[in-house]
């Protein structure tokens, strides 16, 4: 399904490992396979990123003491996150040091090409929330963004 393939790459633009992102997508698919969905197709996507979002979290909480003592005694190196398209990298690191609600809403919106509405019912927010951390997202990412030298047309 090319929504497995989205999932992956939003995760993963999320900060979240390659290989946990696959694991993720794949339990996403599963769930949508063993659950009786009675959702129109153009919820589906919505629903499929709130659960992938939900299956993060959920092993995030689980292996979060672990990671902890991992990173802290053996993990030095900061991972490294592939881009699609390496003059977007300032972007993206820019975006993953917003403060996590703006990281989350930008992320969904421009980088995944979700509507309003569709962030909204993916992270049960309302619809004004959603525009408003846009624009609150926006504001800090130009700041971020200028104070590192960067204006709009470096990435057009």
């Amino acid at each position: 399904m090319a929504y497995s393939k989205e999932i992956i790459a939003y995760l993963v633009r999320s900060g979240v490992a390659k290989e946990l992102a696959r694991d993720i997508s794949q339990d996403v698919l599963l769930k949508m396979l063993e659950s009786d969905l009675a959702l129109p197709p153009e919820k589906i996507r919505a629903w499929m990123y709130r659960v992938a979002v939900r299956k993060y979290i959920d092993q995030y909480r689980r292996d979060k003491a672990y990671l902890d003592i991992l990173q802290r005694d053996f993990f030095h190196q900061e991972r490294v996150v592939e881009f699609d398209q390496p003059n977007y990298e300032p972007l993206y690191t820019a975006v993953n040091e917003l403060p996590e609600k703006y990281r989350w809403v930008l992320s969904l919106y421009y980088f995944q090409d979700l509507s309003v509405k569709e962030v909204a019912s993916l992270l049960h927010w309302s619809v004004s929330s959603v525009k408003v951390n846009l624009m609150r997202g926006r504001r800090c990412l130009k700041e971020k963004l200028k104070k590192a030298g960067y204006t709009y047309d470096d990435f057009k």
